[in-house]
């Protein structure tokens, strides 16, 4: 199947969704308090944004998460190179690793409260806490995944080791890379939303929570469709700039 007919059954999947949803919402088979129409989600988020009522929590939280997900990216990316330059060092942390997924870093908010006290740095340091990791794994495995062959042909045409870096072990790991990048956004991003829902007093996770108690639901689901609409652009926008670095690698 080509990307044409992809991306247009993916339209029409889309399209049928929200069609389900609109009918589902309108009919009264659902009731308004657990489901608005998609149309109206829409145009309760135009309004939103018209009148800057959100605004505010617009900066708060994608703030956080941009520097979240810049630090992930900042200490992530060296990091996972360091493990796989040091195959004792990926001994030593394998096991910290794997049993760091099993850990909820929420449970260390009350710690990060007594440290730093009650503001928007606790939070990015949990959001920061669950993008990095996939940051440093993705990375780590990237590298790793770069065929011996083409380094020992770098190190026979006597290459610099920054050379056989920049010219073979990167671009042969960006793919790599990339997803990790798209992982540690999504990471970073639901670090913040989650930590806003439960433990901060504005941000668009506190308003999502807070429209919900208030019975407030055109503008809790707007609140989740402009979350949702950000999040695919970005994602949108890596998974180009990834496409542009693979092409350029490909006609070099």
């Amino acid at each position: 199947m080509n990307t044409r007919h992809v991306h247009a059954a993916q339209g029409l999947g889309l399209a049928a969704f929200v069609s389900s949803l609109e009918y589902l919402a309108r009919s009264g088979a659902v009731g308004r308090i657990t489901l608005v129409p998609p149309s109206e989600m829409g145009t309760t988020l135009v309004n939103l944004l018209v009148s800057g009522e959100i605004t505010g929590d617009i900066w708060q939280t994608f703030s956080v998460v941009l520097g979240a997900f810049s630090l992930a990216v900042l200490v992530g990316i060296p990091a996972g190179w360091a493990l796989w330059q040091s195959a004792e060092l990926k001994e030593i942390l394998d096991p910290f690793i794997i049993t760091y997924y099993a850990i909820p870093v929420f449970v260390f908010y009350p710690l990060l409260l007594v440290v730093f006290g009650f503001n928007r740095l606790p939070i990015l340091l949990i959001a920061f806490a669950m993008g990095v990791v996939a940051v440093v794994i993705n990375t780590a495995n990237g590298f790793e995944a770069v065929d011996q062959v083409y380094l020992d042909v770098g190190r026979a045409v006597r290459l610099s080791r920054y050379q056989r870096f920049r010219h073979i072990a990167l671009p042969a790991a960006l793919p790599y890379v990339f997803t990790g990048l798209k992982l540690g956004f999504i990471y970073s991003l639901i670090g913040v939303i989650a930590s806003e829902f439960i433990l901060a007093g504005s941000g668009l996770g506190y308003l999502v929570s807070n429209y919900y108690t208030t019975f407030n639901t055109a503008k809790m689901y707007a609140v989740m469709l402009f979350v949702v609409i950000v999040s695919v652009a970005i994602n949108q926008t890596l998974l180009r700039i990834e496409g542009r670095l693979y092409q350029h690698r490909v006609n070099a």
